[in-house]
């Protein structure tokens, strides 16, 4: 989690947050000045710091809205597959059981407060069971499972939300509540923040400029690597599977490559230009051809001849052309690798295949 992630959250008015996967992407020490320059609540009930064997942060926090008040804690799944960047050699945390830390922190809470949240870095199913063993949690907001549910729900008396990841859902809760502080009811969903959403003009100045700042130093960084060493790395990853530059089809398919620069495919790269994206290796792996297993850092830049999406991206690689017919055939599958409900919600197979078909 870096300074822009928190300073955002900060933005937004959040009361408080929890511990996730990619908060230890560049271990602990980095981590704890993040949260301390922040000035942003966090909480977890099962991450430890090592070097100290103590909780890495409080445990939960009360806080108080209309006269209720709430106390909100988190717990993050346990595993040992955490992604660290290549200059962390070890994340600096271990994690207790989830449920055996909740289970002795419930009954404080329950007396400190009306009613509890939990904060779930658990993915749904282990989510599901911890709930059900333990009890006494009013609201429960998923994190880790990757998807988004459309509405809020309960299960083992918990109300239930899953706003999904990337920011690009909103889960809106509406909860009412009697003048002796029942639950009497609840409504609310998740909106998907697309266009037809209205940016607040703040934030997406703020986006904006976060943006451009990581383009000018990433193009900086790749700027300064030797040519050679360049050259050596593009070659080693990407020539041995595709052959890349459109026109290496032209010579045989001039007509076919005459409609094909006339269609969004032939401009996906620049897109990702124009809105500062063209180094997030998430967006490029669908507006490159070949998607390619590039670092998360965005260190790695993909060169001229594989930008935008080219013949090979649909048809499949070049080194594999075939002329009885087997080769090139465009399904519903193939566009659904990118197309997909998070990325492409409106997608439909037969609206969209005919503005590239040749």
């Amino acid at each position: 989690m870096d300074n822009t992630t928190l300073t955002g959250m900060k933005m937004m008015g959040t009361d408080a947050t929890t511990i996730g996967d990619w908060d230890l992407w560049r271990g602990v020490t980095y981590l704890k000045r993040r949260i301390a320059d922040s000035g942003l609540t966090f909480v977890s009930a099962n991450v430890i710091e090592s070097s100290t064997g103590e909780l890495l942060v409080d445990p939960y926090v009360v806080i108080e809205r209309g006269g209720l008040r709430f106390a909100i804690t988190g717990v993050i799944q346990p595993n040992d597959r955490f992604r660290t960047h290549r200059d962390v050699d070890e994340v600096g945390v271990e994690f207790a059981d989830p449920y055996e830390s909740l289970k002795e922190l419930l009954p404080t809470m329950r007396t400190e407060s009306d009613f509890v949240i939990l904060l779930a870095h658990t993915g749904f199913v282990n989510a599901e069971e911890l709930v059900g063993r333990l009890g006494g949690v009013d609201f429960l907001v998923l994190g880790r499972h990757g998807q988004h549910v459309g509405n809020v729900r309960e299960f083992h008396g918990a109300i239930f939300m899953e706003p999904g990841t990337k920011g690009q859902y909103l889960t809106d809760l509406r909860a009412t509540f009697d003048d002796e502080g029942i639950l009497t009811g609840y409504s609310g969903g998740t909106l998907t923040l697309g266009d037809k959403v209205p940016a607040d003009a703040s934030m997406a100045l703020f986006v904006k400029e976060h943006k451009q700042a990581v383009e000018k130093l990433q193009k900086e960084r790749l700027a300064a690597q030797a040519d050679r060493r360049a050259e050596e790395q593009q070659t080693a990853q990407y020539t041995e599977d595709c052959i890349g530059v459109a026109e290496s089809c032209e010579r045989c398919h001039t007509d076919e490559y005459e409609q094909w620069k006339t269609t969004a495919h032939a401009h996906a790269y620049d897109t990702l230009e124009s809105s500062h994206q063209a180094t997030n290796p998430e967006c490029l792996r669908c507006h490159v051809t070949c998607r390619m297993d590039l670092a998360q850092d965005g260190s790695e830049q993909v060169p001229d001849e594989l930008r935008n999406v080219q013949c090979e991206a649909c048809h499949g690689m070049g080194t594999e052309h075939a002329r009885d017919g087997s080769y090139g055939q465009v399904t519903v599958a193939t566009c659904l690798e990118c197309h997909d409900e998070e990325n492409s919600p409106d997608f439909d197979f037969a609206t969209y295949l005919p503005k590239v078909t040749h």
